[in-house]
């Protein structure tokens, strides 16, 4: 016999029934052809092909329509879960720790900074609204478009199941009046146990009040460094120091000077038979005597030329 599948939506006929209904038409067809003539027939035939083409059409434009409407719902579902997955692993967020937990310490960890600060709870609470807001819509999805979307859900909802600090549960309680003894949300869930317990507990309310007074703590007043005393301006009259040495004064070069070397011996004494010059010239306790200096010849300087139109020199009569 036929059915009807709720699931996908077909009609599931079986084989011999169509064979039946084709014989039909078949039969219905040769005796139309046989009282009416050939121009009715093809003019029938024509105006039917007409409808048929056009009925065709329209079912394809639903499909595509539809279709985009599909594509367009999974393509807002995946951008949802990959801002999630944005925030969550965020630097500096604490935000992962509602998702996966590990060993005792990581979860104390997790703990404090789920905690830190008002602005990190209302953090924490806005996340965890967003990820059942995409559970919902996407079990939806699942149930009435792509059942194959099934498998997207399974991450998402074993981090809500978790609920390691009664978010979950608030967020339930808060927005859409939850219980311990009646909450419809939680169809949604394999696994609800951690959810009920946090809303007969009251889990979140009471890691709240035990970070209150942290946060109300008075904070440790910066310590200052003192600055460094500022520097003596340095006066703007002072005469700077001359460039250069004039030259008409005259400085010994460095080839005038004779090598002294620091290595030798203090000399002893002055020889007796006279002084330093009188020396023998093999003694080594001699002290060296540097070489004179070579006199210094100055140009004589150049007879001025009187000119003609000077007014004290006389000119010729």
């Amino acid at each position: 016999m036929p059915s009807i599948d709720t699931a996908l939506g077909t009609l599931t006929v079986p084989i011999w029934a169509a064979g039946a209904v084709c014989a039909v038409f078949v039969v219905a067809l040769v005796l139309a052809v046989k009282r009416a003539g050939a121009a009715t027939l093809i003019s029938a035939v024509f105006r039917v092909g007409i409808v048929l083409v056009a009925a065709y059409a329209g079912w394809i434009y639903l499909q595509r329509a539809s279709a985009q409407d599909e594509a367009a719902e999974r393509r807002s579902l995946d951008e949802r879960s990959a801002a999630l997955m944005a925030r969550a692993i965020a630097p500096g967020s604490a935000l992962s720790c509602l998702d996966e937990l590990a060993s005792e310490p990581v979860e104390t960890a997790c703990e404090k900074g789920v905690f830190a600060s008002p602005e990190a709870v209302a953090a924490a609470v806005s996340y965890v609204t967003a990820k059942l807001a995409l559970l919902a819509d996407g079990t939806q999805h699942m149930r009435e478009v792509n059942p194959t979307f099934a498998a997207d859900l399974v991450p998402l909802r074993a981090g809500l199941e978790l609920d390691r600090f009664g978010i979950v549960a608030h967020v339930l309680a808060k927005r859409e009046g939850c219980s311990a003894e009646k909450c419809d949300a939680l169809a949604r869930f394999t696994d609800s146990s951690h959810v009920l317990a946090n809303l007969r507990d009251h889990t979140f309310d009471d890691e709240v009040t035990k970070f209150t007074a942290l946060w109300n703590a008075p904070k440790p007043e910066p310590t200052t460094i003192a600055a460094a005393p500022p520097t003596a301006p340095v006066p703007s009259n002072l005469t700077p120091p001359p460039a250069s040495v004039s030259p008409r004064y005259d400085f010994p070069s460095s080839q005038s000077i004779p090598p002294v070397s620091i290595m030798a011996n203090e000399p002893r004494g002055a020889p007796a038979g006279g002084t330093a010059a009188q020396a023998a010239p093999g003694d080594p306790n001699a002290t060296p005597v540097p070489p004179r200096r070579p006199p210094q010849v100055r140009s004589a300087p150049r007879p001025a030329v009187a000119r003609p139109d000077d007014p004290l020199v006389p000119g010729p009569r």
